[in-house]
């Protein structure tokens, strides 16, 4: 398993270079055969990785293992996107953190315990863990809008803005996100209620509350931005603050336990 993970921090690493090298130069394109064929083996390398973990390990409890299943499906949703959106830059966040997370399980030791899936709760993860990816995507674009807005008010000339696409390109695409994000979290908030009035389980109603505070954020978020055209700091501000809300809902109770 050492030499699957390995193998993919490697091809995420080559798959980095490669976006930077042709985002930073005009004659080339970040989708041509060669990036296409290592990330896809990249991605099915990881995903072998963390299935085979995931048999004998539980999410639950496992912060690192349940960051990398995250950084797992930000990838796969980021790869079907890559096609129509022009959300290249995002890998120059995406593939160094999806690393990190690789070397997080090889580092750490796991815990053994493995949880029974409650299979009625499938639709609810489903939409949960999209919700997630889409929303993170997002959070990934804000952070490099934040970044962006800093260099263009203090550096002229900097790398940085022949890199990334237009402040308005950038900022259509991350509300792109958030409201297909949105739309799947208010999905897994439906479906996941009526297990936790139903079972009273504990677990699940930690989570949907976090999440629900976090879909009141993004909710005053898009209806901020279609009523009053909010933009700015103000929406990368709340954008990462959703996000915060349901990175404690996922990940936050992990690493206490």
């Amino acid at each position: 398993m050492k030499i699957l993970a390995s193998l993919a921090i490697l091809g995420f690493i080559i798959s980095t270079m490669f976006t930077k090298k042709a985002l930073t130069s005009s004659s080339a394109s970040p989708t041509n055969s060669a990036f296409h064929l290592i990330f896809i083996i990249s991605l099915i390398l990881l995903s072998i990785y963390t299935y085979t973990l995931l048999l004998d390990y539980s999410i639950k409890i496992n912060f690192n293992l349940a960051l990398m299943t995250t950084f797992l499906i930000l990838n796969y949703i980021f790869f079907l996107f890559m096609f129509k959106k022009p959300i290249c830059h995002l890998s120059l966040v995406l593939f160094p953190l999806t690393c990190i997370s690789i070397l997080s399980t090889l580092l750490f030791d796991l815990k053994e315990t493995q949880g029974e899936i409650d299979y009625n709760l499938v639709i609810h993860i489903v939409f949960s863990l999209l919700s997630y990816g889409f929303l993170g995507l997002a959070a990934l674009q804000a952070i490099l809008l934040k970044y962006q807005g800093y260099k263009l008010r203090n550096i002229k000339n900097s790398v940085i803005n022949d890199i990334l696409p237009s402040i308005e390109n950038m900022e259509r695409g991350m509300f792109e996100l958030i409201v297909f994000g949105f739309i799947l979290l208010t999905l897994s908030l439906i479906t996941g209620a009526p297990f936790v009035v139903i079972n009273q389980d504990y677990y699940i109603l930690e989570k949907i509350s976090f999440s629900l505070i976090a879909w009141i954020v993004y909710f005053y978020l898009i209806f901020q931005h279609f009523s009053s055209k909010v933009t700015g700091n103000k929406a990368t501000n709340l954008a990462l603050g959703g996000m915060v809300f349901l990175f404690i809902a996922y990940l936050g109770t992990k690493i206490i336990l």
